[in-house]
């Protein structure tokens, strides 16, 4: 009876492997037959004729071919890994202590260069990139809005999009994810609270370009949060969320014609409660009440990116000079002095546009040359650092990476609140955030998804449990941020940056307690 079963068994498995022929398109007879396990030799012939049917259905089912006409074909030679795994990022880049010697003291080493790192992303993002966007505007005639939700934004999200890039394709970690969500709770009250606690005095923000980038900020966040709560990501959803960012671009070009017919609007619906209460009231208290709930002027509340972007331009046409000691200041002396050698590097390695205008181009090409170097850099040393203590990707993407990235922002609205000019740091930031997302994360992923093959199921896998509630939490940041600013009555003040700040801090320790507790 054992010997009709193995005879049953051998043959079924030589169908098996003429069906996987169709498929595959090898023929591998003694590979197929070596599979049989002694496990198998129990069950009856049926059983086992029935087992291996379902398991070519599975082969089958695992072969089916979603056809996109632009994808390049998948060369990957193993078939058991068909989506892209955002695996752990230990052995991704080369060593540049040992073991031990990092463990000896040498982590160190990785510390001060990831400062280094930060501080030349600030340097050369506030002196040479920004300045060089702002004349690529200028000499292509640019509008306002379109240079804040194109070039200005790019400047901006840089960091964070090259970051983002080194996790997708070089780690295949969640560092990039991490950062970006990072990037975007500390720029949402983290850059929010700087300013405010900058500010001397109390700083009036108009509240339509704060509510519509808020609005545009929740609707992307809760995009993001509907593509990734599976944990896969797939091209047509890094197609979406990119796509997503020229829709951005449209509502920034119409954003003074929407801007027109919201305020229209609120003034409709306060004329309204105007004229009820004048009708409760006598002639004189109405006229009273009527001059008190009058709207302002309409060009005070429509202001567009173009204020504060003037008044970056006029700051940033200053000379900049590295041999020029600062004098006043012993903080930031010493700032520059330490800083001091990477700016030699970048002021005789990248043109300043500002003297030499001519060479924006080159200007342009030699900062993204810097920053995309500085941010392997920095993923390098970050990774070597959260290895040795044991800290996840995700964990270090929304502290260190995160704020880091944040840098520049952080510098110029904290000048600018001490200048009492900052009135659209807040909204700037937010800006950030919705181009973070749609551009800094779809575009890699669509790359990332279409360049291993036309599969149904190649897609990018988010190895962290949590941070899908993380990216749910920006929700309530963002709620968190405009109801403080209208609780102030939008205004930015010491008081509203320090509960801001308060508030910073408790989304990101639940947000770390979450990754590596309930879902370690």
């Amino acid at each position: 009876m054992l010997k009709i079963k193995l005879c049953l068994m051998i043959s079924s498995c030589l169908v098996l492997t003429y069906q996987q022929d169709i498929v595959q398109g090898s023929l591998d007879i003694p590979s197929q037959v070596s599979n049989v396990s002694g496990e198998n030799l129990n069950l009856l012939p049926s059983e086992f004729l029935q087992q291996n049917a379902n398991a070519t259905k599975a082969v089958a089912h695992a072969k089916r071919r979603a056809h996109i006409w632009f994808a390049m074909p998948r060369t990957a030679n193993n078939d058991t890994n068909d989506y892209l795994e955002c695996g752990s990022s230990a052995d991704d880049f080369p060593p540049f202590f040992t073991p031990k010697q990092t463990l000896q003291g040498a982590i160190i080493v990785h510390i001060v260069i990831c400062i280094y790192c930060f501080c030349l992303i600030a340097i050369v993002c506030d002196q040479y990139f920004i300045p060089c966007v702002e004349q690529i505007c200028k000499t292509l005639d640019l509008s306002e809005d379109v240079a804040a939700a194109t070039f200005m934004a790019i400047a901006t999200s840089a960091p964070e999009l090259f970051v983002n890039v080194i996790g997708t394709f070089v780690t295949q970690s969640d560092i990039g994810i991490g950062t970006i969500v990072g990037s975007s709770m500390f720029n949402t009250i983290g850059v929010a609270s700087i300013g405010g606690l900058a500010a001397p005095v109390p700083i009036k923000i108009a509240w339509w370009p704060v509510t519509r980038d808020v609005i545009l900020y929740i609707c992307a966040v809760v995009f993001l949060v509907l593509i990734s709560w599976d944990g896969h990501i797939f091209w047509y959803e890094a197609l979406t969320m990119f796509t997503g960012y020229f829709v951005y671009f449209f509502v920034m070009v119409m954003n003074e014609r929407i801007s027109n017919i919201v305020h229209n609007l609120v003034n409709r619906i306060r004329n309204r409660k105007n004229e009820k209460k004048a009708l409760a009231t006598s002639e004189s208290s109405s006229s009273t009440v009527t001059s008190c709930y009058l709207d302002e002027p309409m060009s005070k509340y429509v202001e567009s990116r173009a204020s504060d972007l003037e008044n970056q331009i006029i700051d940033s046409k200053e000379e900049y000079n590295i041999y020029k000691f600062p004098k006043s200041g012993r903080w930031y002396r010493a700032f520059f002095i330490f800083t001091w050698p990477i700016r030699f590097l970048a002021y005789y390695t990248i043109p300043d546009c500002r003297k030499h205008p001519k060479l924006f181009p080159i200007t342009f090409i030699m900062c993204i040359i810097w920053i995309g170097a500085n941010s392997y850099l920095v993923s390098w040393m970050v990774t070597i650092v959260g290895i040795t203590f044991g800290i996840p990707d995700a964990v270090l993407g929304l502290t260190f990476l995160a704020v880091g990235g944040c840098l520049p922002e952080s510098f110029s609205i904290a000048i600018l609140s001490r200048k009492g000019e900052g009135r659209m740091g807040v909204s700037n930031a937010l800006g950030a955030n919705t181009l973070n997302i749609l551009l800094s994360l779809g575009l890699p992923w669509f790359i990332k998804t279409v360049l291993p093959g036309p599969y149904e199921d190649s897609f990018v896998n988010i190895q962290s449990g949590s941070l899908e509630y993380t990216i749910l939490g920006l929700i309530g940041v963002a709620i968190t941020l405009y109801i403080s600013l209208l609780f102030t009555k939008f205004h930015l003040s010491r008081a509203s940056g320090a509960i801001t700040l308060a508030c910073y801090f408790g989304f990101l320790a639940l947000a770390i307690v979450a990754d590596m507790v309930f879902f370690k």
